[in-house]
């Protein structure tokens, strides 16, 4: 009876959170509308993105202390970081605004007026996360859908290893070339090089951000895979556990999330058939190589 409780709580909790960020983003809204109504369109892409991060994390979440130091690598429009802070944690979220993402600065400012208006305190850091120093280690590190945009990120992933607490996990989640799928511009791949799928320049295209920031999101792309990262752990001592269900997970949230399947109309289509016959579950058996996606567990072998 007590699990059961607990369950339910934990569940009421998640529901909290996430009606939170849903008031919140009416306010937000309603600026841009107001302000800027040309980001309207990005503003709902990375809403959708933080609400489901903060579903997909909440199992991590749970195994914290309250008040416990979490770093956030991409903190995006810092929705976020915001609802973590109201929760209890200290944050600290690191977002540079790098080549491709200029439009958020508007929605990240909104954020920081309703951080006030609720009396929250969140460190933000806008600089590289290869640039950063820290005077006191974490012990929870993420990052959502940002190891793909780093110039090098196999240094990243050594740099937050040695950034944790004894005891502390890295999680990060992303899109796996190792699969013929190239999520932000919704194109299937053909071509392969350095030992993954890559989207060709010409094939880059995007009807909700000017050129410019195309451009600049395709450039940013370093096409990172599971197999590369396995291997450059194994030399670096660091240990991973990549997550068997992340495909499933991504299969379900494709069907409740109108703004995915927006984004990736042909693919959510072929997860309608799957779910259709029945063959959704086969997803949890899918070696984590070949899923499109990753979501990973990284933390030194000395811990």
């Amino acid at each position: 009876m007590e699990n059961a409780e607990r369950s339910e709580l934990e569940m009421i909790i998640l529901e909290s959170a996430e009606e939170t960020m849903a008031r919140r983003a009416k306010i937000v809204e309603g600026f841009i509308l107001s302000e800027r109504p040309e980001l309207i369109s990005l503003f709902f892409t990375y809403q959708n993105e933080a609400i489901a991060a903060r579903k997909l994390l909440d199992s991590s979440l749970k195994e914290l202390n309250s008040g416990a130091r979490i770093l956030e690598v991409g903190g995006g429009i810092l929705a976020l970081a915001v609802q973590l802070a109201s929760e209890g944690f200290t944050v600290t979220t690191v977002e540079p605004v790098g080549e491709g993402f200029a439009c958020i600065s508007f929605i990240m400012d909104v954020f920081m007026e309703i951080a006030k208006d609720e009396n929250l305190v969140f460190n933000v850091i806008q600089s590289p996360i290869e640039d950063c120093e820290f005077d006191h280690k974490f012990d929870y590190i993420f990052s959502i859908n940002v190891m793909e945009h780093l110039k090098n990120p196999y240094p990243v992933l050594l740099q937050m290893v040695s950034t944790l607490e004894n005891g502390g996990k890295y999680r990060f989640f992303c899109p796996n070339y190792d699969f013929p799928y190239e999520p932000h511009f919704g194109k299937w791949l053909f071509l392969r090089k350095n030992k993954a799928f890559y989207l060709q320049g010409g094939r880059a295209k995007s009807n909700s951000m000017p050129l410019e920031e195309t451009l600049g999101l395709h450039r940013s792309l370093n096409y990172i895979t599971l197999n590369k990262i396995s291997k450059y752990c194994e030399l670096k001592r660091i240990k991973i556990i990549p997550r068997r269900k992340a495909f499933y997970g991504l299969l379900e949230r494709a069907i409740y999330d109108e703004g995915l399947s927006a984004r990736h109309g042909v693919l959510t289509s072929i997860v309608k058939l799957i779910y259709f016959f029945k063959f959704h579950h086969l997803a949890k058996i899918v070696p984590v190589r070949y899923q499109p996606v990753m979501d990973v567990e990284a933390y030194s072998f000395d811990t």
